[in-house]
């Protein structure tokens, strides 16, 4: 379930980029806030993003070039600072 979520974030936050940006901002604290009730850590992130990598480079193949590592791995940490930043205003 907590899968599907995240891709759904996922996909939801990379159409917001660019013309939205501060809206997503806005959401991404806000999600980081709510995180704290759960447990959710900073040093979680970390681990989240590597599993993220892992599941695009088996599903991409050879479409999962370093210009896409890249770029999802400088979207990811975008995102996660702002939710870190969202859990550290939360406590």
């Amino acid at each position: 379930m907590h899968a599907a979520y995240l891709v759904q974030m996922l996909d939801t936050a990379l159409n917001m980029v660019g013309p939205d940006i501060e809206l997503l901002t806005e959401i991404m604290l806000e999600l980081g806030a709510k995180h704290v009730r759960y447990g959710v850590k900073a040093d979680m992130f970390p681990v989240m993003g590597e599993a993220i990598i892992i599941a695009l480079r088996s599903s991409l193949k050879d479409g999962f070039t370093e210009p896409v590592e890249e770029a999802w791995k400088e979207t990811f940490d975008a995102l996660s600072t702002d939710m870190i930043k969202g859990m550290a205003g939360a406590r």
